[in-house]
């Protein structure tokens, strides 16, 4: 039971020295994921449609 006590308060110490980012830095960082998000969307959208043309150009 010491150990996980001690596991325990060793975990509290390590998060009160962590530097946790601002809500600012949070949310720029939320609208660079999401951007990249849809711009994977699109990329792949338009590969898989330039992909099924060819496939049937090819099948007829």
């Amino acid at each position: 039971m010491k150990k996980i006590l001690d596991f325990i308060r060793s975990v509290i110490k390590e998060l009160k020295i962590m530097t946790w980012p601002s809500k600012a830095e949070v949310w720029g960082s939320t609208k660079i994921v999401i951007a990249v998000s849809l711009i994977l969307v699109v990329f792949i959208f338009f590969s898989d449609q330039i992909l099924n043309w060819l496939i049937k150009q090819f099948i007829n």
